[in-house]
């Protein structure tokens, strides 16, 4: 298995992935709104990730990096869309691609990393208690037409 940031033309096998969360599937962008996209993800040093296997996805999450005026201006990342394909659950994908972001954020000099996640599931939120993220904040949202 190997990790590292996804290439423009691999887009469409993340998308694939995204596929597999339990909700209603969005219309996909069309190919120029998603270079678009992967633009203004890494024009913020963000970036999303993928694990491949044999040169196919099979997990991905997004890394938003925002600038900040606390912490001496340092910079914090939020994690969303952490995917792996049903397939390869409980294979150390997920745990690898949460490692991978916190060094890449760590790298940047982001002073945390965060993620939210509306499951309630005792074993998802075990996995991310494992992966070293600690459930000690409260998150709220507020979706527009989501």
């Amino acid at each position: 298995m190997q990790i590292r940031e996804v290439l423009p033309n691999e887009l469409d096998q993340i998308l694939d992935l995204l596929d597999h969360f339990d909700r209603p599937r969005s219309p996909r962008p069309d190919s120029c709104e998603l270079q678009q996209i992967l633009l203004k993800i890494q024009a913020s040093k963000g970036t999303i990730l993928a694990a491949f296997l044999d040169a196919q996805a099979i997990g991905t999450c997004t890394i938003n990096v925002c600038p900040n005026l606390s912490w001496a201006g340092r910079p914090y990342a939020i994690i969303e869309n952490v995917m792996v394909a049903p397939a390869n659950r409980g294979n150390g994908v997920g745990t690898a691609l949460l490692k991978f972001a916190q060094q890449y954020a760590q790298d940047l000099g982001c002073y945390k990393i965060a993620l939210m996640t509306g499951s309630k599931r005792a074993s998802t939120l075990e996995f991310y208690e494992k992966a070293g993220f600690t459930g000690n904040k409260t998150g709220f949202q507020r979706r527009f037409g989501a």
